[in-house]
């Protein structure tokens, strides 16, 4: 039986490694937000549902599986803060390259980027439907919108006139409700708005009022959240129901005028945090599993569906990966789903599943260290103002940030991601010339005399 004091205890253990992350990040002062959007999911789904179970007013799944899926986050959150720090440490040893004012985006680029990502998200994505290839690069160019806001950010904060970026950051807060009214969901507007808002975190001063403002999100994100989840049956049998853009408008109105702020202390908003943004559950239903099935483990085979997965189905017909986590959960859980139900496996389970704690430990150091890299190179360029290679490695970099998918899908998107950058290079407007820092001068030591 799990006691209060050993949940607390892991709890605790995994507060304190998240806090190591954010002051070693605050100490190196480089990225562009991507390592904090990712480190933000890794608390939402990891650790804010099993801190649940701390209030002494709330009980609902059981605390034993939940446990074992929070321990195995726990060995994650570790290795993903050393893989971090690790390339954090080694990048620290170059002069950093400080911003200038003058390296600001060109105005068509912007323009450029949110019109091809709204085009693709509007327009291209019902069309192409499932179609292997041809979706995924349409998905990732979607996120070309995420892009142009992003770089609209930093003109509006960097330009001489002092302008601030509310306005972009005002449409950001407003993404949950469009992916809400198209597609019925809201993880990816609120994720695509976590991401903006940790971009303009990353170069924002002073830190305290970057802080309030971030706790500030925090709770209205959440009490849209609990909100949508209020209504969310409702919601969806209009927008899947092809209701006309009115009855969509009306739904969504009637639902957040009647916004639920939310209270600790309400048990139906904990339910709604604890049954959706659980993955502890699920991890601890795999563990639990696999230890009474020990030949029932992957040994790799998920591994190496991610490694081909990029290889394009146009070149490979046969290939035998699909995007997406299938009936994963369901082979190493033992748990049916219904029809049609999705359920993210997450990469702690995945990696779980393959090669148990191990795997977490070190999938998650490399995990970290490479989510470390591209995010410093897109900081590295975004300061020296050279736009076309910091898309070639944002863009990509928003793939690596699927916490609660499987690694098929992270591996083919950033593939994808890597192919429509270099593709939308070619038909961007060509950047102005980029103000490169000037070579350091060796430096002399004299000895005094």
């Amino acid at each position: 039986m799990v006691t209060d004091q050993q949940l607390l205890l892991w709890i605790a253990v995994w507060f304190l490694i998240g806090g190591a992350l954010v002051a070693g990040r605050l100490r190196i002062k480089t990225g562009v937000g991507l390592v904090s959007a990712f480190g933000l999911q890794m608390v939402i789904l990891h650790w804010l549902a099993a801190a649940i179970y701390l209030l002494p007013w709330y009980w609902n799944l059981d605390l034993r599986v939940v446990f074992a899926g929070l321990r195995e986050s726990t060995w994650a959150m570790g290795g993903f803060a050393i893989g971090v720090l690790a390339i954090g440490f080694l990048g620290s040893q170059r002069p950093p390259v400080a911003s200038s004012q003058e390296n600001l985006a060109d105005r068509k680029l912007i323009r450029f980027y949110l019109v091809v990502g709204v085009i693709c998200y509007f327009g291209l994505t019902r069309v192409v439907g499932t179609t292997p290839t041809l979706s995924a690069i349409v998905n990732v160019a979607s996120t070309c919108a995420i892009v142009g806001i992003v770089l609209a950010c930093w003109n509006a904060q960097h330009q001489h006139s002092g302008a601030q970026p509310w306005w972009w950051l005002i449409i950001a807060a407003l993404l949950p409700f469009v992916t809400i009214a198209v597609q019925g969901f809201i993880g990816y507007g609120l994720a695509a708005a976590v991401v903006i808002f940790a971009f303009v975190g990353s170069f924002s001063k002073p830190m305290w009022k970057t802080f309030g403002i971030s706790v500030l999100a925090a709770y209205l994100g959440m009490s849209l959240y609990v909100t949508y989840m209020r209504d969310r049956t409702d919601i969806r049998e209009v927008v899947w129901g092809g209701e006309s853009a009115t009855a969509r408008f009306n739904r969504l109105s009637d639902t957040f005028l009647d916004l639920e702020l939310f209270d600790i202390y309400n048990v139906d908003h904990l339910q709604r945090v604890d049954l959706r943004l659980n993955q502890n559950y699920l991890v601890g239903l795999g563990v639990e599993y696999l230890e009474q099935h020990p030949d029932a483990f992957a040994n790799g085979e998920t591994i190496l569906e991610a490694v081909l997965a990029p290889i394009p189905r146009a070149l490979w017909p046969d290939k035998p990966s699909a995007a997406g986590s299938g009936d994963l959960v369901t082979r190493f859980t033992g748990v049916p789903f219904a029809e049609g139900t999705s359920v993210g496996i997450g990469q702690v389970m995945e990696l779980y599943v393959n090669f148990a704690t191990p795997g977490v430990f070190v999938g998650f150091i490399l995990l970290g260290a490479l989510l470390a890299y591209v995010d410093a190179r897109a900081a590295h360029y975004r300061d020296v103002g050279d736009w076309h290679r910091f898309t070639l490695w944002f863009l990509p970099g928003l793939s690596l940030l699927q916490l609660g998918g499987s690694l098929v899908e992270v591996t083919s998107s950033a593939a994808a991601a890597v192919a429509v950058a270099i593709l939308l290079n070619r038909f961007a407007p060509k950047p102005r010339a980029v103000r490169s820092p000037a070579p350091e001068r060796p430096r002399i030591a004299y000895a005094r005399r």
